[in-house]
């Protein structure tokens, strides 16, 4: 390939970016309507969500059993059993994150959305609100997992506990809880 036609091609590429540059950034200006949405879109970023920290984990409590027992609609009911973990040092924050598993199934209304909520101190995590699957119309469970953390506690003993949450009811069998602490 001649160096000119070389030459050619990067210009023209260079050109093609630009434009789709101009083109994007200009949208920026526009107004959501005339960027075709009925209303403006919204986003959140919070700086936490960006910015990482190195954490280091002291610890991991692992909590496992079998519930098998129905629940009721649209209340959230506690799970595994309430523990009693611990933030170490005599100073600083920490943050607990929960991995969690509820087995459940066995109802008759469709679309039956859940949510499987880490508690800290006997007040719902962050992500409490986010359904995590849709419980099983037939006579088969599924899993509905999740994980959550909560951050900035204080040194010393916090309690957690997993909570379970199904707008119509259903049945809950086996469950898992891997409770971590980390310190920044």
């Amino acid at each position: 390939m001649s160096k000119l036609l070389k030459v050619t091609l990067l210009l023209a590429l260079a050109v093609g970016l630009f434009g789709v540059y101009r083109h994007v950034s200009a949208q920026g200006g526009q107004s959501a309507k005339a960027r075709g949405y009925d209303t403006a879109p919204t986003f959140h970023v919070d700086i936490s969500d960006v910015l990482a920290t190195k954490h280091v984990l002291e610890g991991t409590y692992i909590n496992s059993g079998d519930y098998n027992a129905s629940v009721s609609a649209s209340t959230f009911t506690p799970i595994d059993t309430q523990l009693t973990v611990a933030c170490p040092g005599t100073s600083g924050t920490c943050s607990i994150q929960a991995d969690m598993l509820v087995q459940n199934g066995i109802n008759t209304a469709a679309t039956n959305n859940n949510r499987v909520c880490l508690y800290v101190d006997g007040v719902a995590g962050p992500n409490c609100d986010s359904y995590a699957d849709e419980s099983t119309t037939d006579e088969y469970y599924t899993n509905a997992v999740s994980y959550d953390i909560v951050s900035d506690l204080a040194h010393g003993n916090h309690t957690v506990q997993m909570y379970f949450w199904s707008k119509d009811g259903a049945g809950v069998g086996h469950y898992e809880a891997n409770y971590h602490v980390y310190k920044p």
